[in-house]
């Protein structure tokens, strides 16, 4: 699903593809010869909470494997923020194009939601059905609501770097792509598919095949059917209206109906009776544990790679106001 984020971003600075130079700053200590940090695995071990930790009033589930995810949605708007200032310095300095960067976007409880088998909560249904959570803006954005009359969306409004010609842009890529202030916010080399990485891909790949949430999905199937809920074998935790439209326009339909809010509300009360979401959670968590376990090394030094970079991106940002700010306006 094609969400809005960081619309006004330099685009063709931001997808050059894979760059690389990680960065090293934060409380933990650095190897200076391999710019790998020195992380105490046990102490971060000891301090992950091996239970899920389900919490309806915010629509939020914490897993294990969360305090070795890559790249938090906070993250990724800070580092990419830093990425785009570091190409605005270089505009600026090296060009005199008057590049102006974009600030990171503000962390909305739409972005911590857990949705990942569909929705759980009656407000979360009532608002999105089955739509994945998110701010009033994408959905406007992503056409799953109708734009109020008179709405103007950021993706809309002009934007401080409409004036750069196409050719200027091809100017800031060339002169800029390779620089070492921009390298050191690359997310993209900040990605690593070490062992630990691919061994939890393939827990979420072989999950269903779990005899425990395969006898989960059969209680949600039953009240399913009870309720004259039809559902897809393939996503059994997404229900649809019986003799509605075809299953593939049924889940995710350009508009947030009243029908499909409805049904939602319907698939969440199952849920309920049988208490599915701390369950399938609790399954998940059971199977994360392990794998982070065997793999702790890997999985936290990748982790606190992930720290150090937000850290100094963060660090760029609040010294660099300038960068985010037209040229103009900074002329005395």
């Amino acid at each position: 699903m094609y969400t809005l984020k960081r619309v006004a971003t330099l685009t063709v600075v931001l997808a050059l593809g894979t760059l690389g130079l990680t960065a090293c700053s934060s409380d933990e200590p650095v190897d200076d010869a391999s710019d790998t940090p020195t992380v105490d695995v046990a102490s971060r071990l000891a301090g992950m909470n091996r239970k899920a930790e389900v919490d309806p009033e915010t629509a939020t589930v914490r897993l294990p494997a969360d305090y070795v995810v890559q790249e938090t949605e906070e993250e990724g708007e800070v580092i990419s923020a830093a990425h785009d200032a570091a190409a605005a310095e270089c505009a600026r300095e090296e060009l005199g194009i008057p590049w102006v960067a974009t600030e990171p976007a503000e962390l909305l409880p739409t972005d911590e939601m857990w949705s990942d088998y569909g929705p759980w909560t009656k407000s979360v249904a009532e608002k999105f059905a089955f739509v994945e959570p998110q701010s009033d803006r994408k959905l406007i954005f992503n056409g799953y609501v109708e734009k109020p009359e008179g709405y103007v969306g950021i993706e809309d409004a002009p934007g401080p770097n409409d004036h750069i010609s196409a050719s200027q842009l091809e100017e800031i890529r060339e002169a800029c792509v390779d620089k070492p202030e921009l390298l050191r916010f690359d997310a993209f080399e900040l990605w690593e598919y070490g062992p630990g990485q691919e061994a939890l891909n393939d827990e979420v790949d072989t999950r269903q095949q779990d005899p425990k949430m395969q006898a989960l999905l059969e209680e949600l199937r039953v009240c399913y059917v009870e309720n004259g809920i039809e559902f897809d074998e393939n996503l059994a935790w997404v229900g649809f209206a019986a003799d509605a439209a075809p299953a593939s326009e049924k889940p995710n339909e350009e508009h947030i109906t009243e029908e499909q809010i409805q049904l939602a509300l319907k698939t969440v009360e199952c849920k309920d009776q049988i208490n599915f979401t701390q369950r399938v959670a609790d399954i998940i968590a059971e199977r994360q544990v392990p794998i982070i376990e065997e793999y702790a090394d890997d999985l936290f030094t990748i982790r606190a790679k992930w720290d150090n970079a937000a850290a100094e991106a963060k660090e760029y940002i609040a010294s660099h106001p300038e960068l985010f700010e037209p040229v103009s306006s900074n002329k005395k």
